[in-house]
């Protein structure tokens, strides 16, 4: 497969042709039959499959299905208000008038909090955080999973005895389809749920300080909050939560490799790979009109795809709302007249990636951002 040779990572991924635009990329994402997931990524820093992301049904359903009770409504929904307390305490230097970096010292800790908390992983949360921004090292130099591999091994050998809280614990028993799950496979679990939702989250709370700068005329509609309306699937969504989803639409730098079967269904050693182009279905004027601007009377507001499509839509987009909407509701009471970018950490400092969205260009990764009120 020539398409997976040098250089290995993200840079052979992002060299790979793309499937863009919202249709096509939506039409790509849920046909996993042509468009498969059957590959290992991130080849310069781990050698397993990161499960169940890097696998298509039927072996994707039964992994899938052993982790959908811990991120369900009935089980998320009740960690809300630790959540929402969570982002206050972190933001609270706002509201007496000290400035507030929103990467490193609020989001990371802040996501890593939830993260355990869902796994039943609390006492590790320090450790955890202080892998820093990825588990892989630094995205911006050398890129190094030994430390996290060493934190996943210990983690499967607790859950062995019982003693790696009650999702790791339960995978060491499971046996979907009457075959008990090989280590190597949760190690993959673990890494995928340890590792996936840290970038995305990191980036919306960044995302929204960042938008709170770039536009204060919302903050009036922000401010009240209301009223609910019903987004294009009939579900009720306040100003806020639309604000949240024109972030992760406008931000979230998503791009995922699959493996192109064509029409033919080719074998998944001689199929070419390539890389579907999830920010360019969300900055595709057809579907979101004046793409690059922050708008709240969207008709769908959540028909981006910032959180994928299809079978392997994102298992964690419930929690990440819900951490979305507790930092918003933090920062607009800490800093009720809205918040400013302060200038001493540079621009350089705060950007670490743009897409140029009608000519604007559009933060994708933030490496710090720091923010006072108004």
């Amino acid at each position: 497969m020539s398409d997976r040779g040098s250089p290995a990572g993200p840079g052979r991924v992002r060299a790979l042709p793309r499937v863009r635009g919202h249709d096509a990329v939506k039409a790509a994402g849920r046909d996993w039959e042509r468009y498969a997931s059957g590959h290992q990524g991130d080849e310069d820093v781990r050698s397993y499959r990161q499960l169940p992301l890097e696998c298509d049904p039927p072996e994707h359903t039964a992994l899938r299905g052993l982790l959908v009770p811990s991120f369900s409504r009935h089980t998320i929904e009740p960690l809300r208000a630790v959540v929402a307390a969570d982002a206050a305490a972190l933001v609270a230097p706002l509201g007496a008038g000290r400035p507030v970096e929103l990467v490193e010292e609020v989001a990371l800790p802040f996501v890593v909090r939830t993260i355990c908390r869902i796994l039943d992983l609390e006492e590790d949360a320090g450790r955890l955080t202080d892998f820093g921004l990825s588990v892989w090292g630094d995205h911006l130099g050398r890129r190094d999973g030994t430390a996290f591999h060493a934190y996943l091994d210990e983690l499967t050998d607790r859950a062995d005895r019982g003693e790696a809280g009650r999702v790791m614990d339960a995978l060491a028993v499971a046996a979907p389809g009457g075959r008990p799950l090989g280590r190597e496979e949760r190690i993959g679990i673990a890494s995928l749920l340890l590792a996936a939702g840290r970038d995305t989250v990191i980036g919306l709370v960044a995302g929204i300080g960042w938008a709170l700068a770039a536009r204060p005329d919302l903050l009036p509609a922000l401010h009240a909050a209301g009223p609910w309306t019903a987004d294009g699937t009939g579900a009720a969504i306040d100003a806020r939560d639309r604000f949240i989803e024109e972030v992760l639409r406008l931000t979230s730098d998503l791009v995922m490799e699959r493996i192109d079967r064509g029409p033919e269904r080719l074998d998944l050693t001689v199929a070419p790979h390539v890389a579907l182009d999830f920010p360019s279905a969300n900055h595709d004027a057809d579907a979101f009109p004046s793409p690059a601007e922050i708008r709240l009377d969207r008709p769908n507001p959540r028909g981006h795809l910032a959180f994928g499509i299809g079978a392997h839509a994102c298992l964690g987009a419930l929690p990440a709302r819900i951490e979305g909407r507790a930092a918003l509701d933090a920062l607009l009471a800490a800093a009720p007249s809205g918040l400013v970018l302060d200038p001493a950490a540079g621009a350089d400092a705060l950007i670490a990636g743009t897409h140029h969205v009608d000519g604007v260009a559009i933060p994708t990764g933030f490496r710090r951002v720091v923010v006072r009120g108004a």
